[in-house]
């Protein structure tokens, strides 16, 4: 009877452990055995990105920044592991987020003639630039020459550049009655104004329009058309 009693207890404690392994220890052996693959995080911002890892049972850590022209600022550049790569359930993912596209420091140009001026700019990397010709006033005796030389830029060589930033250099053409109207197309309405008053044209009143982007979409007369000082110029400009 005696014997009974003991193989009893030892089976309802065997049970009782069996019991307590399967609801306390598996769920910890389950948990860390478990993994999940590594999410697409890129032009997430950070906020975003670390709350969607916790979903997932991820920890998460802002490990560096880089320059990106392609990545917003303050967003996720890449991962490290990176995506899809399979990892335990609560693993640290490093996040590599942008500081946007950096900066290039301007050389100083004004006064070049053109060609000298291109030359600089390749060796500077600027190779996203606009080319826009404005009359100048050459009058006898001027020790200065100015036709075909860079009167200014925008933006001006005292700023930097955003690395692949659009950079506008203007060259001084002798100033003559008729010329041909300049092309304005994609040019922020300012900075189209400025070149209008340059060539002394008058400005009508402007068309708006919804756009994506807030620049110069349509001009009238067109580029290369010939223009007098004093004509009048339509645009229409779009705007978000």
């Amino acid at each position: 009877m005696k014997r009974a009693f003991i193989y009893s207890g030892l089976i309802i404690g065997s049970f009782f452990v069996g019991f307590l392994s399967f609801y306390f220890l598996m769920p910890v052996i389950v948990r860390h055995s478990r993994t999940v693959d590594v999410p697409y995080l890129k032009h997430m911002a950070i906020k975003e990105s670390q709350g969607f890892l916790k979903s997932l049972g991820l920890k998460s850590e802002v490990y560096d920044s880089v320059n990106s022209r392609e990545v917003e600022r303050g967003r996720v550049v890449e991962t490290i592991p990176q995506r899809k790569k399979a990892v335990k359930i609560g693993s640290v993912i490093k996040l590599i987020v942008s500081k946007g596209p950096g900066k290039i420091k301007l050389p100083n140009i004004i006064g070049l003639p053109q060609e000298d001026a291109m030359d600089s700019l390749d060796l500077y990397g600027i190779t996203n630039r606009i080319i826009i010709n404005i009359p100048v006033v050459i009058k006898e005796g001027d020790t200065v020459k100015k036709d075909g030389m860079v009167i200014k830029t925008r933006p001006s060589i005292e700023d930097s550049l955003e690395k692949g930033g659009k950079f506008t250099v203007f060259i001084g053409k002798e100033k003559r009655k008729v010329f041909l109207m300049p092309n304005l197309i994609g040019l922020p309405l300012d900075e189209a104004e400025e070149i209008l008053a340059d060539f002394e044209l008058e400005l009508a009143p402007i068309k708006w329009t919804e756009s994506g982007r807030e620049e110069v979409l349509l001009q009238s007369p067109l580029a290369g058309i010939e223009v007098t000082f004093g004509d009048t110029i339509r645009l229409v400009v779009g705007r978000k």
